[in-house]
């Protein structure tokens, strides 16, 4: 889980507890700060956890909190709207190229959470996105490219079959802003 999730002790006898943590009522106490969705500021509620204290059920608790910040284009329409997103938004895009079928893998989520509004994360899936897949010249499986915010050919690509979170994240930072949009750009902006 090392990247994937980021896990803090706070030592409540050593002084008073960060408001953010909430009541705790016995020790110890494990909580998750899970983003909320809709917060432009990335604000974290706190969600409690009360399962087995088997390293499985822990596993499954952190990874199932997740936040999923990868956008998923299902159709060449929606990959479309996704760069018209990103061009009015100003954002840079890392098209993900996958051959993997089901769900957004928790290595891509984390990095989601970690570059939220610093980059847009598309996830494709090469069997539905074959003329992408043809004309960036995609042959393995992942891949990912970067593209500018101006919505320009690609300035970056990835291309391994052991893509690890320290790999992965050597290559979003730099496709990605310094610092987060939290608003969309006025023309003077641009």
């Amino acid at each position: 889980m090392r990247n994937v999730v980021k896990v803090a002790y706070i030592d409540t006898e050593a002084g008073p507890v960060p408001p953010a943590v909430g009541q705790i009522q016995g020790m110890p106490t494990i909580k998750a700060f899970v983003p909320k969705r809709t917060s432009a500021r990335n604000e974290k509620q706190a969600v409690d956890y009360d399962q087995g204290r088997e390293v499985g059920d822990l596993m499954r608790f952190a990874t199932g909190r997740m936040p999923n910040f990868v956008e998923r284009a299902e159709t060449a329409d929606a990959l479309t709207a996704l760069a018209t997103k990103a061009v009015e938004w100003q954002l840079p895009r890392v098209y993900v190229f996958s051959d993997k079928s089901g769900q957004t893998s928790t290595t891509l989520k984390a990095l989601s959470a970690e570059y939220r509004r610093r980059v847009l994360l598309v996830e494709l899936k090469s069997t539905k996105h074959t003329d992408a897949v043809r004309r960036y010249s995609v042959d393995s499986f992942p891949t990912l490219l970067c593209l500018p915010a101006d919505g320009g050919e690609p300035t970056h690509r990835f291309e391994r079959k052991e893509a690890s979170y320290r790999r992965l994240d050597t290559f979003v930072v730099k496709c990605a802003l310094r610092k987060p949009r939290l608003t969309k750009p006025g023309k003077e902006e641009l």
